[in-house]
């Protein structure tokens, strides 16, 4: 739903959104291999199939998803610090349309090398696990536990590390930028009507009505503006805080090598990660929430601001009508 939003409205297609679609790619390929896990699951003991390669690819789909997912979050924070705290010019020039092309590329191959790196020289390995009856990394595997804590090293840390300084100072930011407004209205609370006229009179000979009417409406807008980039900042960081509740206790389990009871509840949760995404965009998002709610309900001529497909199919609706 995310994906087919951004086909379909320009009013999502934004440089931030880029990061969100690629966080909804990844979590489409998590979801993707969770039949195949269920095939294992029910399988008894035994791989049904007389091939393992479907496994074997379900498994590499779930682990580099989800280091995909994790690099996502953090691309994404830095591109709301940067978006709050910086200039629109300084975002525009580091967030441009080939670096993010660059941004979702380091996004992708940095889980891959992590997944499939260990497994060229030996360590560890992907398919159908015996032990958990799933398709994952082989928990049976000589040298798993070396596996998994390269798994561990390689998506957990730096991603996370990330985001807690992106959102710490985004937060900073916005707090001192309210503080430093807050004495301006105190102040302007306090202006007599008398000296408010006054003050009026004195500018009347330089200002126009009209260009201070202007003046206010672009101030407004500007305003209105810095509520909708807080707003979506807000809403990716609850998406942030959801990855975390659940991806936290599957990767804090595998430092332990006895808690393989915790380790599968942890997946199970972890797996739940792939559907909250969409629920919270829908919910809270402010721009994906005017599209996804109007595609929930198939009112496609509500959808603001509709792409070029969106128009095209459109149109093919209402020749078929004709």
């Amino acid at each position: 739903m995310v994906i087919l939003s951004v086909i379909l409205s320009k009013l999502v297609q934004t440089s931030t959104n880029v990061l969100v679609v690629n966080l909804s790619v990844a979590d489409l390929l998590t979801s993707l291999s969770i039949p195949w896990s269920s095939v294992a699951r029910l399988s008894g003991g035994t791989w049904p199939l007389s091939t393992e390669v479907p496994c074997q690819i379900a498994a590499f789909l779930f682990h580099t998803g989800l280091g995909a997912s994790l690099y996502n979050l953090a691309f994404i924070a830095l591109n709301r610090m940067v978006r709050i705290t910086r200039p629109l010019a300084t975002y525009n020039r580091i967030f441009s349309p080939r670096k993010m092309l660059c941004i979702v590329a380091f996004s992708w191959l940095v889980p891959t090398f992590v997944i499939v790196f260990p497994l060229t020289i030996g360590v560890g390995g992907l398919g159908y696990d015996l032990l958990l009856d799933s398709c994952s990394d082989d928990d049976l595997h000589p040298r798993a536990d070396e596996y998994n804590l390269a798994q561990t090293i390689g998506f957990y840390p730096v991603p996370m590390t990330t985001v807690i300084i992106s959102y710490l100072v985004t937060y900073v930011h916005v707090r001192r930028h309210f503080k430093k407004k807050l004495p301006k209205r105190n102040n302007k609370n306090t202006l007599t009507p008398h000296n408010s006229t006054a003050g009026m009179a004195s500018s009347a000979p330089t200002v126009s009505g009209e260009a201070t009417a202007e003046r206010r409406g672009d101030r407004d807008e500007r305003c209105r503006i810095s509520r909708q980039q807080l707003k979506i900042t807000k809403n990716l960081f609850i998406a942030f805080c959801a990855f975390t509740l659940c991806i936290s206790p599957y990767h804090v389990s595998l430092f332990f090598s006895s808690s393989m009871g915790f380790a599968l509840y942890g997946a199970t949760i972890l797996i739940l990660n792939s559907c909250v995404n969409p629920i919270i965009y829908g919910a809270k998002h402010p721009q994906f929430k005017k599209v996804l709610r109007p595609m929930l309900r198939c009112k496609w001529g509500e959808i603001p601001q509709p792409s070029k497909a969106l128009q095209a199919i459109r149109r093919g609706q209402q020749e078929r009508t004709v």
